[in-house]
């Protein structure tokens, strides 16, 4: 699980400090904070004159309302006081019907008259109106209630209290108040705002992953990749770095096929010159006595290990040249294992070695089997040359997973020294060595872990060496496995 939460955590680290993410996520800022500005803005200057024209219309509303009130309210106490309670409460009914306001009349401490039957809310307001001694305007769902005290002939305290039906009227609500559905439409705002916000940052993002793409693709060695088709025609600065970058790969490029042609012309040189050094060579064994014998031999050690050195230069540059990984087809990889281990033990018994194979399941992938088998075969020899008397160079073969992506995992550990550290991705460059005198006394070229590394890159894997923790080198090589028809 750890591990899991450790990739995902890489990837999302790997997405917020692309420029992708720094694209989008401050122009989606901008966009936030131009909606938030333009709505604080709108809000403050709400003194313009249409809010001014709707506030004085509603100051001018409840002034009328006010008014009204009170001559209801004077009718009311006129009509309480001479008739009495029976003939207020058939008004009132009157009222009701003709103007849609019910009324309710409160003597002096607030005693609800017989037969009014008012609402907890109407008994607020007119408590409120009490306590103020002003008109009082209240909401209640879809009524308006007005309260007003009034006074008759002899200075007797009075509420009246009207219910008028219908929307009441809104106060103008301050910028800090948010509008009703405001939560809805910033969230669809911003949504919006996102999407055309993702679009153009994938879309000024464009030509860099694609910049990108063709540098992985020279980096891995496709040295024709050019990026001028797509990316040339720009005028701006994009187009200046994708036309520099194909200058870059020209010149890259035909530096490359110079060496490689030197190194193939060279070695094609050489191997005429040490034919003809061969056949003086018998000639001069068969002139001189045995004297002469011991330096002969020499001699002819080190032709033949020069002759093998010019045929790893001549398979490397077939290898680079990808002239024999054009021959694709299904390759049984645990049966070609089988068969190079078979070979190296038997050569590793003169040096009182052997080598297993360990497999855990059959592999079969697309490639080049002379270019896997002469890859694998370096490796093993490597660690029989290098691996201490009786000791056991130990190959396992197993698949491992990586997502959708099945790989097939070969790996050779031996019994050697080792190799530093600073040198373990050296090794596989050409003609590096950790140590001259060590590779001269057991023959080495530095050539053969160069062929495993470009014939195992040019098979879509990957190669990597590391010391054991008990002692020796680990080399793994990594193969993809076609998925299954």
């Amino acid at each position: 699980m750890i591990p899991e939460t450790f990739k995902v955590w890489r990837f999302l680290r790997q997405i917020l400090s692309s420029i992708f993410a720094k694209i989008f996520f401050w122009f989606w800022l901008g966009t936030i904070l131009s909606g938030v500005t333009f709505y604080i803005l709108t809000a403050v200057t709400e003194s313009s004159p249409i809010s001014e024209h709707r506030q004085n219309l509603l100051i001018h509303r409840r002034h009328l309302t006010g008014q009204s009130m009170a001559l209801y309210g004077e009718a009311a106490i006129e009509i309480f006081e001479r008739k009495g309670l029976k003939a207020l409460n058939n008004y009132t009914e009157r009222m009701e019907k003709t103007t849609g306001i019910h009324t309710y009349l409160f003597p002096n401490g607030l005693h609800s008259l017989a037969g009014q039957d008012p609402s907890p809310q109407v008994q607020i307001m007119a408590e409120r109106s009490l306590r103020s001694g002003k008109v009082e305007f209240g909401v209640h769902r879809d009524t308006f209630l007005v309260a007003q005290p009034m006074f008759n002939a002899q200075g007797l305290l009075y509420i009246i209290v009207g219910e008028v039906p219908g929307a009441p009227p809104q106060p103008v609500e301050p910028f800090y108040k948010l509008p009703a559905h405001f939560g809805m439409r910033m969230l669809v705002t911003f949504i919006i705002g996102g999407l055309i916000c993702s679009w153009l940052a994938w879309h000024l993002t464009s030509p860099i992953r694609k910049l990108r793409h063709a540098t992985q693709e020279f980096a891995q060695g496709n040295l024709a990749t050019r990026v001028r088709p797509t990316l040339g025609t720009r005028r701006d600065e994009i187009g200046v770095l994708a036309r520099e970058f194909d200058q870059m790969a020209e010149q890259i490029e035909g530096l490359m096929t110079s060496q490689k042609r030197l190194l193939r012309d060279i070695s094609h040189e050489l191997r005429s010159p040490l034919a003809r050094l061969n056949v003086a060579m018998e000639l001069l064994r068969q002139k001189t006595g045995p004297e002469a014998e011991s330096s002969l031999e020499r001699i002819r050690r080190e032709a033949d290990r020069l002759n093998e050195m010019i045929g790893q230069i001549l398979s490397l540059n077939a290898i680079d040249a990808s002239v024999e990984a054009g021959r694709q087809q299904t390759v049984a990889l645990d049966a070609l294992l089988r068969e190079v281990v078979a070979d190296a033990d038997f050569e590793a018994k003169s040096r009182h070695c052997r080598v297993s194979l360990t497999v855990s399941e059959q592999v079969r992938l697309e490639g080049n089997p002379e270019l896997l088998m002469r890859g694998i075969e370096n490796v093993i020899r490597n660690g029989v040359r290098y691996g201490a008397p009786g000791t056991e160079v130990e190959v396992g073969l197993e698949c491992a997973h990586d997502g959708s992506q099945a790989w097939s995992v070969l790996t050779v550990r031996d019994h050697g020294p080792g190799v530093p550290e600073e040198d373990l991705e050296k090794i596989f460059q050409p003609f590096y060595r950790v140590a001259d005198a060590r590779d001269r006394q057991s023959g080495g070229t530095g050539i053969g872990l160069a062929i495993t590394e470009r014939a195992v890159r040019l098979h879509g894997g990957s190669v990597k060496a590391a010391n054991h923790p008990e002692g020796g080198l680990v080399v793994k090589i990594r193969l993809p496995i076609p998925p299954s028809p």
